[in-house]
């Protein structure tokens, strides 16, 4: 069914996009990922100005997490983050380390779902970067779950359940 699909199913408005150069979209994607962060900021404007999405929680997995999460300042309509398997691990910071300071600076309620086995974020990274978060931070550790794992199928349950009861706490 899809994640975004689960999320519709329960009521929530749902917007997903390919970034520049994957999937069906065009351009070519940068290294780093400021030109997206632009995109995810047009794609919420959007959204503000022709659904009837008054708030947005803006979203984002591995590399979008990172992505999106820059953004979350940068329009008044969001009102939270939710990053699935964001990339605290060294590579992470590597290659879009500057994306983390928006993100964690900002004030805003933030929920942070990782796999236990997570490839690119050990559970202490993990931990240890948000502790120089702010804001409200909700954290979801999945036991037994690697970080690509949490892209199938057989977690959008799960992960529609926590992003749901998320979403509706900030309400």
């Amino acid at each position: 069914m899809g994640l975004a699909n689960q999320l519709a199913a329960k009521g929530f408005v749902t917007v997903t996009f390919d970034m520049r150069g994957a999937g069906r979209s065009t351009g070519r994607a940068s290294i780093t990922g400021t030109a997206e962060v632009q995109d995810v900021v047009t794609v919420c404007r959007w959204a503000a100005s022709h659904l009837p999405a008054p708030r947005i929680v803006v979203s984002g997995s591995s590399v979008g997490a990172t992505i999106s999460g820059a953004a979350i300042d940068q329009v008044e309509q969001v009102i939270g983050y939710v990053g699935l398997g964001y990339p605290f691990g060294w590579l992470g910071w590597l290659f879009f380390g500057q994306h983390k300071e928006p993100l964690l600076n900002s004030k805003k309620p933030k929920l942070f779902v990782m796999g236990e086995r997570d490839g690119f974020t050990s559970v202490r990274q993990f931990r240890n970067a948000l502790k120089l978060a702010t804001g409200r931070i909700v954290t979801h550790l999945l036991p037994k779950v690697g970080h690509f794992q949490m892209e199938r199928p057989s977690f959008d349950a799960t992960l529609a359940e926590k992003i749901g009861a998320f979403a509706t706490s900030l309400e």
